[in-house]
């Protein structure tokens, strides 16, 4: 009985790993980039190189290394048109825009830099960096296990947890089949017991794997970017004081949690900031990560 039970484990985990990394492969459609190096302190570094870089990217690079800021950023944005995004086109392109002061764009790109990969050690030290600089403070956004679930599913890619979950199934099966095999009562407990928990490590990793491969995607995030944003307490400008609901600043980071289209004033999100301030702001007045 307790071999047939085994063999039935080992089935349904082999399909639950292979359903997960079709998943995961579906879901990250950008290409693979070089990893950052060492992170900035108070100086922004030169632009990292792309793997392969296109014509449009190189030039972007050059005229960055020239100094010429404003040709960078559009040679730059015509790269990812031409040449699709990466979290190295995305990092070069917030150093453009920081360079000419614009830091709710430098902070947009940085984010999207992280959002394809997280291990990307300049764009994370860079967007502490401008964040540093900004007139609002960020908001606590969760509690503590919110904010451990984010480090935890941030702190690899998506397609380096489904290596782990691989890895660690291939445990289980050894596992398993020790189990099965041995004829020694001592290595027949450790195999059990140890397969046991080698699995349950194995569907932790497949469940970050789909929670980091599902942050790639999610843009209910944005960052304001004008020098300030009056917000209202309806989907529409102000008319009195007590429409009025609160102020944000350049580079700001909110969570749309709604958004309207309102006749004669144009789209509307709803958004939050922190755990319970909610408002609404003119979709001009920020860009989704």
């Amino acid at each position: 009985m307790k071999k047939i039970l085994s063999i039935i484990l080992i089935i349904s985990a082999c399909f639950t790993t292979a359903h997960a990394q079709d998943s995961i492969a579906a879901l990250q459609s950008e290409p693979e980039v070089q990893e950052a190096s060492a992170g900035a302190e108070s100086q922004l570094p030169d632009p990292q190189p792309e793997i392969a870089p296109g014509r449009t990217a190189q030039m972007a690079d050059s005229a960055y290394a020239a100094d010429n800021f404003t040709l960078a950023e559009q040679l730059y944005l015509e790269s990812i048109k031409t040449d699709g995004t990466s979290t190295t086109i995305f990092y070069n392109l917030g150093n453009a825009y920081y360079r000419q002061g614009n830091l709710g764009k430098a902070i947009v790109n940085y984010e999207r830099a992280l959002k394809l990969d997280p291990t990307n050690a300049d764009a994370q030290a860079n967007l502490e960096f401008v964040k540093s600089k900004i007139t609002d403070r960020q908001i606590d956004e969760g509690s503590i296990m919110t904010t451990l679930w984010n480090t935890i599913t941030g702190f690899f890619k998506a397609d380096t947890w489904a290596c782990i979950a691989v890895a660690l199934f291939a445990l289980f099966i050894a596992a398993a089949f020790t189990y099965i095999l041995s004829n020694v009562v001592f290595v027949k407990k450790l195999s059990f017991f140890g397969g046991i928990v080698v699995f349950m490590l194995c569907a932790a990793a497949i469940i970050v794997s789909f929670a980091a491969a599902n942050r790639t995607t999610d843009n209910s995030h944005a960052i304001i970017l004008p020098p300030s944003a009056q917000l209202s307490t309806t989907p529409r400008e102000a008319r009195t004081q007590a429409e009025e609901a609160f102020l944000l600043h350049e580079g700001t980071k909110v969570e749309v949690v709604d958004s309207v289209m309102t006749p004669g004033e144009g789209m509307w999100y709803e958004v939050k900031v922190g755990q319970n301030e909610r408002a609404w702001i003119k979709a001009t007045d920020v860009e989704r990560i």
